[in-house]
């Protein structure tokens, strides 16, 4: 970092012990940790990264570990008064509401804060003096095992972590599947394959496998020693002391292993509490309120769901090319007033298509999301889900797809609905059809099926009635062919109303206005046991796992246009005629 030290000989102050951190500043002006991870690779530049200094515990002979906090500041402000650099630089001290500052942190994309009682001394170690207060929940975790990519033997598939207790014994927390490129998974395969050891290092040898990692049953394990550290941002600890919605941040080269133990947690490291910034910038433009907290139950905020569709909106937009659309806004999150739109409101939302009358004779104008920056403005308008036609504005009343929405019932379990949608899917193989999967971001699955849009909306919603009426009478210990939570109790109701004309089904990469913020996800059939539940995914981690995605599992969809009269043949299904 010869920046760093050029700057550091150029302020003359003698003979001095800094406390500070380095970082990678981006384009925004915010921290990258990657970057930083990539910076002190050979041969990489090292012209972004800035030391921030925050504490002088000695100066020229004196020791300033017992004064008070800030009287260290005022003596370390001072020797930047006269010494402003561009790599070395003075961390801001910020005094104020801590709410209000924790939630412009957290809008603008920071880690958080690091608050400090202004008469703390000095100390090298934990203290409840000094007190982190993160945007979301992030920390260090050991390394014990990987499992590779299964397509791709020479990538990291997934990390096993593990964190020291108390007592010194070492404790599995879970693992983390998402959050680098295929670059870095290279890399990380790579040092962990010097580490490999037959011996498990957990306390109690291996944990029991779970199913969160779409990796974790269908891999083996490579068990490592404890060396390499991650740092890891995730949603929760479960009960059991397992980390959910985990996302990779990069490797701790700093930090000990031995050091690396569960960090506690306090009601201050949350922003839920926190008032909210009135403005955030992003992609698409101004954010209004991005602080403010839409999910309750996970933290999540406005600007996450913005940022969500920013990040999935390439994968998102075959599925509403051309497509009547209705939005699910709730301006106040998904424990507020919720409410339909089914017509374009162009004051709020900019860059709408609207179609002509004549297509829905008696109606105002159908909307249709034709472009990304019509998504991102739905997103900034309080768009929480999207719902689209199973036809496009061309053929409107001959739909491109069949829909059948698995819908269980009360007490319903989730092996239940993965066992039945594989059966649907089998009876369609039976009469010709082929069917892509998609989770439904809430408590079931979709499975859709591409046509060649030339049968009209009331055969189509005849022939998928047909086939879950068939369905139910052939094995009604698991199927219901009619609707209402009485009808399903223990049973899936395959909903096909969504067939009808106007009906809509949740577009493929909508997130979910219900806790949690679940997101309807596009997923191979393979990959169907490893699912464990409709909202697999949610606002906190779809965009990662799509970063991570080599394939997309449905790439031939668009390709597949089929058509009905030999499917419905089979069946013995004949739709009716149209009155005359």
């Amino acid at each position: 970092m010869p920046a760093l030290i050029a700057e550091l000989e150029a302020m003359n102050i003698g003979s001095a012990w800094l406390d500070g951190e380095v970082v990678s500043l981006n384009a925004q002006g915010t921290p990258d940790f990657n970057a930083l991870q990539n910076s002190f690779d050979r041969g990489a530049k090292s012209a972004n990264l800035v030391y921030f200094v925050f504490e002088l515990p000695f100066l020229n002979g004196w020791d300033f570990r017992a004064a008070r906090h800030e009287d260290r500041y005022t003596a370390l402000a001072a020797l930047f008064e006269t010494n402003e650099q561009e790599h070395v630089r003075l961390c801001s001290s910020l005094p104020g509401d801590p709410s209000s500052i924790l939630a412009s942190a957290c809008g603008l994309g920071l880690e958080g804060l690091i608050a400090k009682r202004l008469d703390s001394p000095y100390v090298s170690a934990r203290t409840d003096t000094w007190l982190k207060l993160k945007c979301k929940l992030r920390q260090e975790f050991v390394i014990a095992g990987f499992i590779p990519r299964t397509d791709d033997a020479s990538q990291v598939g997934k990390l096993l972590l593990g964190v020291y207790g108390p007592d010194g014994t070492f404790k599995s927390a879970g693992g983390v599947g998402t959050g680098w490129s295929a670059k870095e998974a290279v890399k990380l395969r790579a040092r962990l394959s010097k580490l490999v050891t037959p011996k498990v290092a957990f306390v109690g040898g291996a944990p029991k496998p779970d199913r969160w990692s779409k990796n974790s049953s269908t891999g083996k394990v490579s068990w490592v020693s404890p060396e390499l550290v991650a740092e890891v941002e995730f949603a929760e600890w479960t009960p059991g002391g397992q980390i959910r919605h985990a996302s990779y941040r990069g490797l701790r080269d700093d930090k000990p292993a031995r050091e690396v133990v569960r960090e506690p947690q306090g009601a201050a490291n949350s922003p839920n509490a926190a008032g909210s910034p009135s403005k955030a910038t992003v992609r698409g433009g101004p954010v209004s309120h991005p602080g403010r907290i839409i999910d309750p139950t996970t933290g999540l905020t406005k600007l996450d769901l913005v940022l969500h569709y920013e990040r999935v909106s390439h994968w998102m937009q075959p599925h509403l090319a051309d497509r009547p659309c209705s939005f699910l806004r709730g301006p106040k999150g998904v424990t507020g007033e919720l409410f339909f739109q089914k017509h374009a409101d162009t004051a709020a939302v900019r860059g709408l298509t609207l179609l002509e009358p004549s297509l829905w004779p008696g109606h105002a104008p159908l909307m249709v999301v034709n472009s990304e920056a019509a998504l991102w403005s739905a997103a900034r308008a309080n768009v929480i889900e999207l719902h689209t036609w199973n036809s496009r504005s061309g053929h409107i009343d001959r739909p491109d797809q069949m829909v059948f929405d698995l819908d269980p019932g009360e007490g319903t379990s989730w092996e239940h609905v993965q066992e039945d949608a594989s059966l649907v899917r089998l009876m369609l193989q039976e009469l010709g059809l082929k069917s892509w999967l998609k989770t439904s971001g809430g408590k079931g699955l979709h499975l859709l099926v591409p046509l060649a849009p030339v049968h009209e909306v009331a055969v189509v919603k005849g022939f998928s009635q047909a086939i879950v009426e068939h369905l139910a009478r052939a094995i009604p210990s698991r199927f219901v062919s009619k609707s209402g939570p009485s009808n399903r109790v223990g049973r899936l109701f395959v909903d096909y109303l969504r067939n009808n004309r106007a009906a809509t089904t949740v577009a493929a990469f909508s997130a979910r206005a219900r806790p949690g913020l679940g997101v309807s996800m596009t997923v191979d059939w393979d990959d169907l046991p490893l699912l464990t539940s409709g909202a697999h995914w949610t606002v906190a981690n779809a965009a990662d796992e799509l970063s991570t995605r080599t394939k997309d599992p449905w790439s031939d969809y668009w390709s597949t246009p089929q058509l009905l009269s030999t499917p419905m043949e089979r069946l013995g299904f004949k739709p009716l005629k149209p009155a005359r």
